[in-house]
């Protein structure tokens, strides 16, 4: 059995961890507590790769499928932004390579600036491990109060497709009071035994004999990664999943096991563009999720500035209407109201709105719920609810400061 522990106020697990908040730590120098040695060494090692490789043909056959998934007309604005989400995209198979060896396993972050591609959550943070069904694997931890909002713990097939096999709550880990806990990842069966993420085969226990992977290695994991999340992500995501709806609506919220999506959580998908003098009014239903957040993202579903402006905003950040649901506003110019996500300036741009700590493959998806109808600027009054909270200059100030102090936290 392999044991390895985690860092003091975070959580994660033995595949893969998402760490829910109002806040994201951000990644500036090595002061942040997510900041680990084998965090910097992986860093410099994705970065030295990244760097030697040119991926030429790859990010060629990314950026045709990001095309044919956005569909023509292509703007000037969307074009612009689209080399450099290819380059995210390309770091980020680049990081799922130099942490690939799960004999040699470490925990690492992988949604650091420079590798952010599929939807990437101002208020996530995941953490990764690879293990191998050959071995057991023992997690040891700390959760400092209060805790985050939501954490899952799951089980991942493919850190590509990343598709879930197993799933352990966070409100289901068993914490003593210290605050410590450990998880096991095994195939034993389950007789009792708390925080297990249980395998689908048998372990063989072999953890003799396996050299570490070599950097030539690496590099053939990060052109088949990127391959992969050529389909997975260009095809898949953005265009079976967003822009297959009709520009300026959202799809009705489901579950799914693929595509990094947590077996606790709902989804909707969808793309707008709007005008200066248009906006898209979404109203939320958070049902039985214990978090929920809707940020927008820019066509090729990254995000944009998401430091210093308020491009999401969750159930902590957000104010509820009379009857507990929430109206947000999406658009070009700032509408005034308190629930506004902005969209940077872009005219363009995509969303993703999930609700988190749901029960996996129960009804859920029939207690969330969303509506979106796309209206005048001058017409914005007549549509939001009556007592919809409005702010001044110096409240929307304070409002953006409250955001970017939020997400650069520790």
């Amino acid at each position: 059995m392999k044991t390895f522990s985690l860092p003091q106020a975070l959580g994660s697990i033995a595949v893969a961890l998402a760490t829910f908040s109002s806040a994201k730590a951000e990644y500036i120098g090595y002061e942040n507590p997510l900041a680990t040695l084998d965090q910097r060494s992986l860093d410099a090692l994705a970065i030295e790769i990244y760097q030697n490789n040119s991926f030429i043909v790859l990010k060629a056959e990314a950026n045709v499928a990001y095309q044919t998934a956005h569909g023509l007309p292509i703007s000037d604005e969307a074009s612009s932004t689209l080399d450099a989400a290819i380059e995210e995209l390309v770091f980020s198979a680049t990081q799922n390579a130099v942490n690939n060896d799960p004999y040699y396993l470490k925990v690492y972050w992988v949604d650091v600036p420079g590798g952010k591609y599929f939807y990437d959550n101002p208020d996530c943070i995941y953490r990764i491990i690879p293990i191998s069904s050959d071995v057991d694997y023992m997690v040891t931890g700390y959760r400092h109060k209060p805790g985050p909002t939501d954490v899952s713990f799951s089980l991942i097939s493919d850190p590509n497709s990343q598709n879930f096999v197993a799933y352990l709550a966070g409100s289901n880990l068993a914490v003593i009071g210290d605050g410590s806990y450990t998880i096991t990842n095994n195939s034993s069966p389950a007789d009792g035994q708390t925080n297990q993420i249980q395998f689908t085969t048998p372990a063989k226990h072999d953890i003799t004999g396996h050299s570490a992977i070599s950097t030539a290695g690496i590099i053939a994991d990060a052109k088949w990664n990127l391959q992969e999340a050529i389909v997975d992500y260009g095809v898949g995501t953005l265009g079976l999943k967003t822009t297959v709806s009709a520009v300026n609506t959202l799809s009705t919220p489901s579950q799914s096991s693929t595509l990094g999506t947590p077996a606790s959580q709902d989804s909707s998908f969808g793309h707008f563009n709007l005008t200066d003098d248009e906006a898209l009014v979404v109203t939320l239903t958070p049902g039985a999720a214990d978090y929920f957040v809707f940020p927008g993202t820019n066509p090729w579903m990254v995000t944009v500035d998401p430091g210093s402006s308020q491009i999401s905003l969750n159930n902590k950040q957000s104010v509820a209407n009379e009857i507990e649901d929430y109206t947000f506003v999406v658009s070009v110019t700032d509408p005034g109201v308190y629930n506004e996500v902005k969209t940077t300036g872009l005219r363009e741009g995509t969303i993703m709105v999930r609700w988190q700590g749901l029960n996996p493959s129960s009804s859920s998806t029939e207690s969330v719920a969303l509506e979106v109808q796309k209206v005048e600027l001058s017409d914005l009054a007549s549509v939001i609810p009556s007592k919809t909270r409005y702010v001044t200059t110096q409240e929307r100030a304070l409002q953006l400061a409250d955001c970017v102090a939020g997400y650069s936290q520790d």
